[in-house]
């Protein structure tokens, strides 16, 4: 499916011409805060998706911010962190079905801990340590699988700014997270997937190929995870986002995805959840 931008990321964020902090400062955070703490794989792979996600909250300076799919926090307080820099009244609404307040065993990279020994802490506990506290005050956690998350918090999750979806990757979540985030959103808006995989057939492409390229003006962002896999002895496809914005659409958007479908797809997908909750 044909993109009206395709860009490598390190160029995106040079193109959004704001002040950033350095790379190292960003490498730190992911080392502490990693994607996949249970898992021994680097945790330096994909961390450039902070630096994105800081620019672009530095540039367009969103209110509210939806994200689902919070893992440990990473890409939420590199949001935040941005939105303490340049002093933005805003409130970033994170979803994970992880609980947030129970302790798991991590090895840690900080200066106090060089040698990587396990410790016993929760994601709570892990963002009191050592994120800056100004930025958790701009953070909502809300735990649970994001149906039944964003169900439970309607009227507090109103216009939307900004979304950015990064949750359970089959074609059923996905699909309902974009539309239900329609749902959320503001008047004007900006929206980026993560884990586009090119000449994939499910999933986060099928979502965009099929729902969204053919309405909006896509940004394909070329990221170097495949690389940063490769380097450390892993085999992965190629893993690039999705930057959309609400002024590019080619039609009004109770036109284009009307309530009826929203709904529809919604409630559909509920009951997959349902189902995929028994499993586990």
């Amino acid at each position: 499916m044909p993109f009206l931008d395709s860009i490598k990321i390190d160029q995106f964020i040079n193109s959004l011409n704001v002040q950033i902090p350095s790379k190292e400062k960003f490498l730190q955070l992911t080392r502490i805060f990693p994607i996949y703490p249970e898992l021994e794989s680097d945790p330096i792979i994909n961390y450039e998706r902070g630096i994105l996600l800081y620019s672009l909250i530095a540039k367009y300076r969103p209110k509210n911010v939806l994200e689902i799919g919070t893992a440990e926090g990473y890409s939420t307080l590199c949001m935040a962190w941005a939105m303490t820099d340049y002093n933005i009244n805003g409130r970033i609404f994170t979803i994970d079905p992880k609980p947030f307040d129970v302790p798991i065993k991590r090895e840690i990279t900080w200066e106090e801990n060089p040698e990587h020994d396990p410790t016993l802490l929760s994601t709570k506990e892990l963002w009191n340590k050592f994120a800056d506290k100004e930025w958790i005050k701009k953070i909502e956690v809300l735990t649970g699988f994001s149906g039944e998350a964003l169900q439970k918090n309607t009227k507090k999750l109103l216009k939307m700014d900004m979304g950015f979806i990064d949750g359970h990757h089959a074609y059923e979540s996905v699909i309902h997270d974009f539309y239900a985030f329609l749902r959320t959103a503001s008047e004007n808006f900006y929206l980026l997937f993560d884990d586009y995989i090119p000449n994939e057939i499910d999933g986060v492409t099928k979502v965009i190929d099929e729902e969204v390229v053919t309405n909006f003006d896509v940004t394909l962002i070329k990221t170097n995870a495949k690389q940063q896999r490769k380097e450390v002895g892993e085999t992965e496809n190629e893993l690039d986002m999705c930057w959309m914005k609400s002024s590019s659409l080619k039609k009004p958007l109770q036109e284009i995805y009307p309530k009826s479908k929203s709904e529809q797809i919604i409630s559909k997908y509920l009951k997959w959840e349902k189902r995929w909750k028994r499993r586990k």
